[in-house]
């Protein structure tokens, strides 16, 4: 029986699907015409998370997600702009209309974005553009230091979004911060209480 404590049943059901991923069984059925009538009328997702553009990382699979369960917003950093329309037309559609209990953004370690933010004078100027267009910033004494601050960067951005900030406020939504570790498979969490990064337990 797990000992973890979950704000909601979405990120339960998160969390249980990663450790199916971790341990190469994950029960996900992808979509297919078998079952396409099943969800072809309707969308109930519990949860939209925001991951970066990297090929590596495919939130569907690392939650073990069936179709349906989940809306993903991908970008160069996962990044939160708020003078991006895509990103604030998803997060009001996701958080007022589809009603999902929770908000994931989600990093992954080798991030090349965040190392990117390091020189963006010698990039193109639509990477640079939109890599530092919303003030993002390499911060941190290592690159995986930086790379988990931005998650929290993002996080800080969610919260002042007026939208957002009331349904968190109302209790009917959770933000989350995580990290995908591609060379290992591993997920770590931001405990926002303790203020500190933790692994997944991938055996409960």
């Amino acid at each position: 029986m797990s000992q973890t404590t979950y704000p909601n049943d979405g990120l339960r059901q998160l969390i249980e699907g990663y450790r199916h991923f971790f341990k190469g069984n994950p029960p996900r059925k992808g979509f297919c015409a078998l079952h396409a009538e099943q969800i072809a009328h309707t969308q109930n997702p519990h949860s939209m998370v925001i991951s970066c553009f990297d090929s590596r990382v495919c939130p569907e699979a690392i939650f073990a997600t069936n179709d349906g369960h989940i809306c993903v917003h991908r970008n160069m950093l996962n990044q939160v702009d708020p003078k991006d329309a895509s990103m604030m037309a998803s997060l009001r559609f996701a958080a007022e209309s589809l009603k999902v209990q929770n908000i994931v953004v989600l990093g992954h370690s080798n991030c090349n974005a965040v190392a990117k933010l390091k020189d963006l004078a010698c990039l193109p100027a639509e990477i640079a553009g939109w890599l530092g267009g919303a003030g993002a910033r390499y911060e941190g004494d290592s690159y995986e230091q930086a790379i988990k601050n931005n998650v929290l960067a993002q996080l800080s951005r969610l919260r002042e979004i007026d939208f957002v900030a009331r349904q968190v406020q109302e209790r009917n939504l959770h933000l989350e911060g995580m990290l995908f570790h591609i060379h290992s498979g591993r997920l770590e969490r931001f405990d926002d209480v303790q203020q500190r990064w933790n692994f997944v337990n991938t055996e409960e």
